[in-house]
């Protein structure tokens, strides 16, 4: 589809460029107007700078597909993030610590709460102030 479409774009400047071409003012026009200028609208490549204009740009664009398809390989190979929850992921299990070992330890004033525990903020005490004499 593509090619045909260049190719009907080509024959059309072919047609084109053997018409005079006619400046009037800031325009460009086929017909004649007054005071209208004639512009040397013909290429003045010859064949085989067209030729190898037309294998460059036949190049770049096999280059471009090519890069294309590698970028396309490279986003099938990487796997997108996923948010199953908004917790996060879950947490492995930890073997159960023997009861004996935490009972037995004396908890202190202030100690951490058990690691399986939530965590909770509490807002200090206010500070009772002195009043010097």
């Amino acid at each position: 589809m593509k090619r045909l479409f260049a190719l009907a774009l080509c024959l059309v400047a072919l047609a084109a460029s053997a018409q005079p071409v006619y400046r009037c003012g800031r325009e460009y026009s086929q017909t004649p107007c007054p005071q209208g200028k004639i512009v040397e609208a013909t290429d003045p490549r010859t064949a085989a700078q067209r030729a190898e204009a037309r294998r460059v740009a036949q190049r770049e664009q096999k280059l471009a597909q090519d890069m294309e398809n590698d970028r396309v390989a490279e986003q099938a190979k990487l796997k997108p993030a996923t948010a199953g929850s908004l917790s996060g992921a879950p947490k492995p299990a930890k073997p159960a610590a023997p009861e004996a070992t935490l009972s037995s330890k004396k908890k202190r004033k202030g100690a951490k709460a058990a690691k399986n525990e939530d965590f909770s903020a509490v807002a200090p005490a206010a500070r009772k102030t002195r009043s010097r004499k």
